[in-house]
């Protein structure tokens, strides 16, 4: 999957199909087909092997491809289609005159099985789950007749695509997106196919519009799943050649279909009612062959964003793909997974839920891909709703073990946030996993049994850069520090848990004491505005300097240039930023919170303890370092020799790879406690909890280290203040006969039925 922040376009569906990890199982060839792709194919370039192999390395293997030859000229191209093809036997080969893409497309249809139907054209290619993302999608929901994702186009001309199907009422101005959807086969035939009389190289656009005409329309996707090719010959630049213009034809569009202005259809994706039903079932026909060379893996994160868990579970996820094992990674929020491409770069078999499933499909799509990819692991972490739907996966998986990972309690966040879920549901678990001793204590105390918690150390994988004085001076140089100042540094998110006002106020009585040192502040946060009034109040630009967020590479290259890293946080697991700082020699002064206290000991740093003394303790360490150069030394290759012997990247896999097979032991002497009628109970509970929460707070769900992801557009405080009106003018006589209005009551009823639904 493209980085959309960085896009390389050369890193094609292609560049990755060599890791491709699809096979359908042969016992399932003869089940019916989810989805027909359907490909007009004429005088077709070397490109084609390119499309060939991206859907020959689809997640969803239970597809049948209709290619049309309509009348290819050159013998070349139509050798090549029969050599490609010949060992495929989901492949059709249908050959007629030249009748154009329209009717093409129309003659692949009625050679087609599929309950669904994907267009896509000879030279373009799709992401590994595309078809399996747009098939789940219309399954999961029904008021869609179609869909398509995001664009990369590529070739001639290389840019990001992201408008769709979304802009309504706007296809009657101009069509929005290549082709490529995947289409109901009711829908398709309801309409009966492309108009084959239009010659102008608009006919999808006639057919989208036509669609709509008979109140089928489509969603957009909000990922980068379709790669359209852009060529000197392709179809849109044969439109410009021929020097018909948009607007020509939008004209002839209106009034061939003036019903839709102003009356176009508007579908939306369905909200969560209460106590929605959770189907078991699922249509989708698509059992894979099981991974030989090691475990299949699902990981269950929230989201795939910038951060220490993050890094945490990209290593580990690298790891055990090392090892032979296969990986699949559900995210459970909306958010902006600016680190989906890392986690792809890994493994192709990436789902957002939200992107493609209505909530109540969550329970069943997650136990598809337990059963489509013979999942014998399942690992939760950072998801509550991972968390609470454990019983409805084990009850429809007994035969997976189920395993979670907790870095750190969250003190003002539900109680102590994920490891307080791992407590709770301790007993749907094979096995807790920490990083600290400090974190087992914690949910003993909380009432988990101990005797099923294990702690490995978190590991890390990439080095910072050769610590040497000729780089430490090139490094400083770029920075502007001065030859010999000790340079202090921070990194984190600028937000409550860190501190943000202690780290000023350390800064502050550091400079008053007469300490000359460069601090650098790495990182960005809600309270950065805070931290910066601060920096201004005490003056303190000089000795200061704020750099924002930084690629991993540069922060490695921050701590070749540093000697002190300061963190006194609220509360810490064991810092991935903390043990890549001492790795490159930084000595760590910081709060003796968490798990801190088993890494950061007297002879490599100084742990700060909450009290009256704070302050001036942190003071006193970053004096003690800062004047006494021999020290610094000492404590920074103690540093590197810790981590090298304790908290390497290798020991942390074995480790973990060790722990995976405890779990399967324990899994095959355990008998699972939950029936599937009780489970779906539960997890349908926990999908009216998250309906719940999500009006409670305004439409906003707060999640670990302050971050907010939007998951619904109801504003709780706005409906209060209408509550409050409404009794304010119910205390008036003329409100009061209204009240005894039936039409107004009538009007009363549906208000009040519909806030019920939210």
């Amino acid at each position: 999957m493209i980085n959309y922040l960085n896009p390389n376009f050369n890193n094609t569906p292609t560049t990755q199909a060599k890791n491709s990890i699809y096979k359908l199982s042969e016992s399932k060839n003869s089940l019916p087909i989810d989805v027909s792709i359907i490909t007009p194919y004429y005088n077709a370039k070397e490109f084609f092997f390119e499309t060939f192999t991206s859907v020959l390395s689809q997640s969803l293997q239970n597809w049948e491809w209709v290619i049309v030859d309509d009348g290819s000229t050159d013998m070349l191209s139509v050798d090549r289609l029969t050599q490609i093809t010949k060992d495929e036997p989901r492949i059709k080969i249908i050959r007629q005159m030249n009748g154009g893409t329209a009717a093409a497309r129309n003659t692949g249809f009625r050679h087609s099985t599929g309950r669904n139907l994907c267009l896509l054209d000879h030279d373009d290619m799709l992401e590994p789950t595309y078809l399996e993302k747009c098939v789940w999608f219309l399954d999961s929901n029904s008021e869609y007749s179609f869909c398509n994702s995001y664009n990369v186009f590529f070739g001639m001309q290389e840019f990001l695509w992201t408008a769709g199907y979304e802009r309504g009422e706007d296809y009657l101005e101009a069509n929005s997106a290549p082709p490529i959807s995947v289409i109901r086969r009711a829908a398709y035939q309801e309409l009966g196919g492309f108009d084959e009389t239009i010659k102008t190289l608009y006919e999808d656009w006639d057919f989208w519009l036509a669609m709509a005409n008979i109140g089928h329309w489509g969603f957009t996707i909000p990922e980068y799943l379709q790669w359209y090719r852009k060529l000197e010959s392709g179809r849109y630049e044969k439109i410009l050649e021929s020097g018909y213009q948009n607007s020509d034809f939008s004209a002839i569009m209106k009034k061939k279909y003036p019903g839709l202005v102003g009356y176009f259809p508007t579908p939306r994706r369905k909200s969560l009612q209460p106590y929605d039903k959770i189907q078991n079932a699922w249509l989708v026909n698509n059992q894979l062959q099981p991974n030989t060379a090691g475990r299949r893996i699902m990981f269950i994160v929230p989201w795939m964003v910038i951060g220490g868990a993050d890094r945490v579970n990209l290593d580990l996820i690298e790891g055990l793909v090392g090892k032979g094992h296969q990986v699949t990674v559900c995210a459970t929020l909306h958010a902006d997974h600016k680190w989906e491409y890392k986690y792809s770069e890994l493994t192709p078999d990436i789902f957002v839920l939200p992107n493609i499933l209505t909530p109540t499909d969550y329970p069943r799509f997650l136990a598809y891909l337990i059963q489509s990819r013979v999942i014998d692991t399942v690992i939760i972490t950072g998801s509550i709703l991972g968390y609470q739907l454990l019983p409805y996966l084990r009850a429809s998986a007994p035969h997976t073990a189920f395993v979670d990972m907790s870095h750190v309690e969250e003190i003002h966040w539900l109680n102590g946030g994920h490891p307080r879920f791992g407590t709770g549901y301790q007993d749907a678990l094979d096995l807790n996993v920490v990083t600290s001793a400090h974190l087992v204590d914690w949910m003993t105390g909380r009432g988990a049994d101990p005797d099923r918690i294990r702690v490995i150390h978190t590991g890390i994988k990439t080095y910072p850069h050769n610590r040497d004085e000729e780089e430490r001076k090139i490094i400083r140089a770029r920075f502007g520090i001065k030859e010999g100042l000790p340079v202090i540094v921070f990194a984190g998110r600028l937000c409550e848990q860190k501190r943000p006002g202690m780290l000023a106020e350390i800064m502050k009585e550091a400079r008053d004491a007469g300490f000359q040192f460069q601090a650098l502040i790495i990182g960005d946060g809600e309270l950065k505005p805070m931290f910066e009034a601060l920096i201004k109040k005490y003056k303190l630009h000089s000795c200061v300097r704020m750099i924002g967020a930084l690629a991993h590479d540069r922060w490695l290259e921050v701590l070749v240039a540093s000697d002190i890293m300061l963190m006194p946080s609220q509360y810490e697991g064991v810092s991935i930023a903390l043990l890549e700082a001492m790795a490159a020699g930084v000595v760590p002064v910081v709060a003796r919170v968490g798990g801190q206290g088993a890494v950061v000991t007297e002879d490599v740093g100084y742990l700060i303890s909450r009290g009256d003394r704070e302050l001036q303790d942190y003071v006193l360490a970053l004096g003690k370092l800062i004047h006494n150069s021999a020290d610094l030394k000492i404590k920074s290759k103690a540093c590197q020799q810790l981590i090298a012997s304790t908290y390497s990247w290798e020991r942390s896999i074995n480790e973990f790879n060790e722990l995976l097979t405890e779990a399967h032991d324990v899994m095959k002497n355990r008998s699972c406690q939950f029936s599937l009628s009780i489970a779906r109970e539960l997890a349908s509970l926990a999908l009216e909890n998250m309906r719940l929460s999500d009006v409670g707070s305004g439409g906003w769900n707060k999640q670990s280290g302050g971050d907010l992801v939007q998951t619904s557009s109801l504003n709780v405080a706005h409906l209060t203040a209408g509550m409050r009106l409404a009794s304010l003018l119910f205390q008036t006589r003329i409100a009061r006969s209204l009240a005894r209005n039936e039409f107004i009551k009538k009007i009363g009823r549906r208000l009040l039925s519909r806030l019920e639904n939210f």
